[in-house]
């Protein structure tokens, strides 16, 4: 997942945008524990249930606007099925508030619209912005992070951003990390008295993987999840450093919908709490070390 398409968002890009109401359906998709069958018994999620009483029983829809694995996605075994740290929270939220979901696909460019409008109820996890707030509310727990592929060894002793002073940075040009995070760096390297950055400007993931492998670069930043997944793949290379980005991640949800709103926040207190969102995080992909206390925004 490229950090020069989640600029724009998290969830929704990736994949062909689908019309109409979708047939996937919510099921089981990670092992990981307390299962959503686990948060139903709870006594935290029973007194939300109590708290809650117009959502018990209630079908709540998600809005989709398109597919990005690790997040959403159809599954591989069964397309019938969506997969990733959304739906496996959906899950664990609808059975805590005793409650069940669905899923409703459409276009990206009206997702937001569609759940002002009552038309869903929630939807999948979205960059927070100021823009986006004075349509929709958020509840918002996990904040962005770049991360870093190395060499493996990293024979640079590169770890952390502020090690970047006089080695050579791969990003992709047009990124966040080209525009900003590399030039922004590099100024308070030179502040210092230190080497600036130098940066290698690549076109795609592979040319930045073959500039680290090869030497021409001392490391690759791209978006923390993809960095895991890079390094997973390629025993030649690990992934190391994570920077925070100003920007959280959350699901969307109707400013006029409080209850809703409310219940959420409640529900992914529980959730967090019992440790599940951490180990849902390094599950799917995106790294434990992203998630922050969840948070009402908008």
């Amino acid at each position: 997942m490229k950090f020069a398409r989640t600029a724009l968002l998290i969830s929704g890009l990736s994949g062909s945008l689908l019309a109409g109401i979708s047939s996937a359906h919510a099921a089981s998709t990670d092992p990981i524990t307390p299962t959503a069958s686990d948060f139903a018994a709870m006594a935290q999620c029973k007194t939300l249930q109590t708290k809650y009483p117009s959502l018990k029983g209630k079908d709540l829809v998600v809005g989709l606007g398109g597919y990005t694995k690790g997040f959403e996605a159809p599954s591989e075994k069964d397309p019938s099925i969506i997969e990733g740290l959304d739906p496996s929270l959906f899950e664990r939220i609808s059975s805590c508030l005793g409650a069940k979901h669905s899923y409703q696909s459409g276009s990206f460019n009206v997702l937001l619209t569609s759940i002002s409008s009552g038309r869903a109820d929630i939807g999948p996890m979205l960059y927070v912005t100021e823009e986006r707030m004075k349509q929709i509310a958020f509840v918002a727990s996990m904040q962005v992070q770049d991360g870093s592929v190395l060499a493996q060894g990293n024979p640079k002793k590169i770890n952390s951003v502020d090690d970047l002073c006089g080695k050579t940075v791969a990003a992709a040009a047009g990124s966040y990390e080209a525009n900003k995070l590399v030039p922004e760096q590099s100024a308070k390297c030179s502040a210092a008295g230190k080497p600036e950055v130098s940066m290698l400007m690549v076109q795609n993931t592979d040319n930045s993987i073959q500039a680290v492998k090869s030497g021409r670069a001392d490391v690759y930043l791209t978006e923390a999840g993809s960095a895991i997944a890079i390094a997973k793949a390629d025993k030649s290379l690990q992934s190391g450093f994570t920077v925070d980005l100003p920007i959280m991640v959350g699901f969307p949800i109707a400013k006029d919908n409080a209850t809703l709103r409310a219940a959420v926040l409640d529900a992914m207190k529980v959730i967090q709490e019992s440790g599940t969102q951490k180990k849902l995080l390094d599950y799917w992909g995106q790294g434990s070390a992203a998630e922050r206390p969840v948070v009402a925004r908008g």
